[in-house]
């Protein structure tokens, strides 16, 4: 009988890894699963640390209906290893922009989605004779480790697996909250994880769950649990619109400061209850 290895590859991250041990392996029910990660220089400008990780699952096969199966297989565990990545890494593996819990900054670049448009020429025109500066910036959104992630990624995937149901809603949600395109789905995912998390933290009200985190949480909060919990339940863009039914007023718009908050402190306080809860350590991700 003829066999063949079926070799799936994620798409290379720009990552620095500096750690003194080797890349992990480990074979998770049948299926290879290894990480791999080579410097490259095309990011030297940046940092000459800077590489390309990516991670090799592999399998033999020995009948295209086993194919079929060890493909099915491989999808649910890449579906899993990417939410685990959130608690390993602190962002979903595939996930273009790592910046996820960075300052809202809205610039002028040209680029409207589903829009063309002659900016750039016009900026040219409007300049043309005058002594101006041109800056040429190479932007790679990347993260920097001590460790070699695949490990705890697949110890934090068996932690979700054995989880009671409202924990793996948990993670779903905040999972989903990281991986949508645009700002008001984030902000609606998020809301929902509060909720479980509110229901999780010890205490009647919210300044007594407040008290319930650790003293490093509670430092890194941008303001208080009630705080976060009222802009989810009184802003136009989350989860109740209608202010007044009577007169249909509708909720105030979140400005800049209230957006960086609530994705910020959302995100921590529930990154620190799901790692709670799933008895593993707790990441916190670079705010870049």
């Amino acid at each position: 009988m003829k066999s063949a290895i079926l070799k799936y590859e994620s798409d290379p991250k720009v990552y620095d890894i500096q750690s003194e041990y080797a890349p992990y392996v480990e074979v998770v029910d049948s299926l290879a699963v290894s990480e791999h990660f080579q410097k490259n220089e095309k990011y030297k400008n940046i940092s000459s640390t800077l590489g390309d990780y990516h991670i090799v699952i592999e399998t033999e096969v020995n009948s295209s209906s086993e194919i079929q199966s060890k493909h099915f297989e491989i999808k649910d565990l890449i579906n899993e290893i990417d939410r685990s990545w959130m608690y390993a890494c602190g962002h979903p593996l595939n996930k273009r922009v790592l910046s996820y819990v960075g300052p809202y900054i809205d610039f002028a670049d040209g680029n409207i989605h589903g829009w063309k448009s002659n900016y750039r020429e016009a900026e040219k025109e409007i300049n043309k004779g005058k002594a101006h500066v041109t800056f040429s910036v190479e932007k790679v959104s990347h993260s920097a480790f001590s460790y070699w992630p695949l490990k705890k990624a697949l110890i934090a995937r068996e932690s979700y697996l054995r989880a009671s149901e409202p924990i793996k809603a948990l993670v779903d949600l905040h999972y989903f909250a990281h991986k949508v395109g645009d700002s008001y789905s984030s902000f609606f995912f998020l809301a929902k994880s509060l909720e479980i998390v509110r229901a999780l933290i010890p205490g009647k009200t919210d300044a007594q769950k407040e008290k319930e985190l650790p003293n490093d949480i509670r430092s890194r909060l941008n303001t208080s649990l009630h705080e976060i919990v009222g802009l989810a339940n009184t802003r136009y863009e989350i989860r109740h619109i209608v202010k007044d039914k009577n007169n249909i007023s509708l909720h105030e718009k979140m400005n800049n400061s209230e957006i960086n908050a609530f994705k910020h402190d959302a995100d921590l306080i529930i990154r620190f209850v799901v790692c709670n809860n799933l008895h593993i350590s707790l990441i916190i991700p670079g705010r870049g």
